[in-house]
């Protein structure tokens, strides 16, 4: 069985396009294997990571949007990642999943 670090250097010699259908791919599995509850920093994980939207991250965490909002800016994030994150940043991101069991 491959370790996460494998896996992950596999993933940067994709090309930027199998990247993306890998991203895609990863996000529909996660969105079908949602916890039905999270706690608030469980929820703000998954939605940093792209693996629900805000209002599902909200509702896992049985609270209103605007809480989340208000984690999200405690933990330092406003947005998901994206373009504006570097590679080193989401690969960070996806470890501190790993460590706490959500990947």
């Amino acid at each position: 069985m491959l370790t996460p670090e494998q896996v992950l250097d596999l993933a940067h010699q994709l090309t930027p396009a199998a990247q993306r259908w890998l991203a895609l791919h990863l996000q529909e599995h996660l969105a079908t294997t949602l916890p039905d509850h999270a706690t608030l920093n469980e929820a703000v994980e998954w939605y940093l990571a792209d693996a629900c939207s805000l209002g599902r991250a909200a509702e896992l965490a049985g609270v209103t949007r605007w809480d989340l909002l208000d984690a999200l800016q405690a933990h330092g994030e406003m947005q998901r990642p994206g373009e504006t994150r570097s590679a080193d940043e989401i690969d960070d991101l996806a470890e501190r999943l790993e460590q706490q069991g959500l990947m």
